[in-house]
């Protein structure tokens, strides 16, 4: 079956439509999602070794 084409005025329609756009568009959201992942890690490590070292908490 062969897939119609996107003929309105919807950008981001007319960009899913063709399936390299996707590919690239789902590659751009794994490494954001990985740079989200990433910052969250990080931002608890940091957390942790701030609370250990100034609240005294591990004495």
């Amino acid at each position: 079956m062969k897939k119609r084409r996107y003929r309105g005025l919807d950008p981001f329609k007319r960009l899913l439509n063709n399936p390299k756009n996707i590919e690239r568009l789902y590659k751009l959201y794994y490494f954001i999602t990985l740079w989200v992942w990433f910052a969250v890690v990080l931002g608890a490590v940091i957390f942790i070794l701030w609370a250990i070292r100034y609240l005294d908490i591990v004495k």
